[in-house]
């Protein structure tokens, strides 16, 4: 004896799905039908019910139906299908803590613009757009230039800043001033000119870290003994690094180099050491982390002992 068939309607009264969506998931290859009635109409059977089970519970679990016809024909495990979604939850709990955080620091007392520029903020990105955000303005810095993948890759790990669950205002602050910064022309074009001067070929990264990393020892040691950057111990500093500068470049430490040295610390755009306290704060950290005092004194010890005569 054949087994029953259940036409659509059957079906909806059965399991409460209406006849409509019934239609939608047979349209869409989801719950095709096991046969046809002499009339053409669509019949089901009990597998299907079975089927248009597993339809709702992932549904309601918040699946795309790309991702339940994938399960469904075995292209995706079902723990594969959940970890995936679970994975969707979670950055939109995240999501929803960070907006919560920002609309409670609004009601603190009366709303501000700055406080709507916060919450507009949040909910605009998440910490996955934000890093796509430092990831596209390496991207538009190193276009065209031989910059080194492996320090790239470094250097977006290390300034891309991640939003703990319920920000503070000061981190959404730090954001908003971030995003401000990386939309710059202006920095942008600065950065793009320093990118170039270093990395114009044949850079050597491993021989520039050495330079810089003892030039900073040398001047961090000096400042906290109160070594001005303009005395004669600077100099000699300066000079360990603009040595260890040219090689790394490929470079003699000529006239020429140390003009374009010294044209590079000039134009040295305060927005970047910026970046870097604004990344702290958005960490959590105080702000002075992200500083690198000794950087300054280098700074100002290059820009004096290789000043135009």
């Amino acid at each position: 004896m054949a087994k029953e068939r259940l036409t659509i309607g059957a079906l909806s009264r059965r399991t409460g799905v209406p006849v409509k969506t019934l239609r939608f998931y047979s349209d869409e290859g989801l719950l095709p039908p096991s046969g046809r009635s002499r009339s053409g109409y669509r019949l089901y059977a009990e597998r299907d019910v079975v089927r248009l089970d597993l339809i709702r519970t992932l549904r309601e679990a918040g699946l795309g139906l790309q991702t339940i016809r994938a399960v469904l024909g075995r292209d995706m495990s079902l723990s594969d299908a959940l970890r995936l979604r679970l994975t969707a939850v979670e950055a939109q709990i995240t999501a929803l803590h960070q907006v919560a955080a920002a609309l409670r620091a609004a009601l603190r007392s009366e709303p501000t613009e700055q406080d709507i520029r916060r919450l507009c903020t949040v909910t605009r990105l998440s910490n996955e757009e934000r890093r796509a955000t430092i990831e596209r303005f390496f991207e538009r810095v190193s276009e065209g230039i031989p910059i080194d993948a492996q320090w790239l890759r470094g250097m977006i790990e290390a300034s891309t800043p991640r939003l703990p669950d319920e920000p503070t205002p000061a981190q959404l602050d730090a954001w908003i001033e971030l995003a401000g910064i990386l939309s710059d022309p202006t920095f942008l074009e600065n950065m793009r000119a320093d990118a170039a001067d270093t990395w114009g070929g044949g850079f050597d990264v491993a021989a520039y870290k050495r330079a810089s990393d003892e030039a900073a020892r040398a001047a961090r040691d000096a400042r906290a003994r109160g070594v001005a950057p303009s005395s004669a111990e600077a100099a000699r500093i300066v000079e360990g690094f603009v040595s260890g500068f040219a090689a790394a470049s490929g470079k003699p430490a000529d006239g020429a180099f140390r003009a374009s040295l010294r044209d590079r610390f000039n134009r040295h755009d305060p927005r970047a050491s910026r970046y870097w306290e604004l990344v702290a704060i958005m960490n959590g950290e105080p702000a002075s982390s992200g500083r690198a005092p000794e950087w300054d004194w280098l700074t100002e010890a290059v820009k004096h002992h290789l000043r135009a005569p």
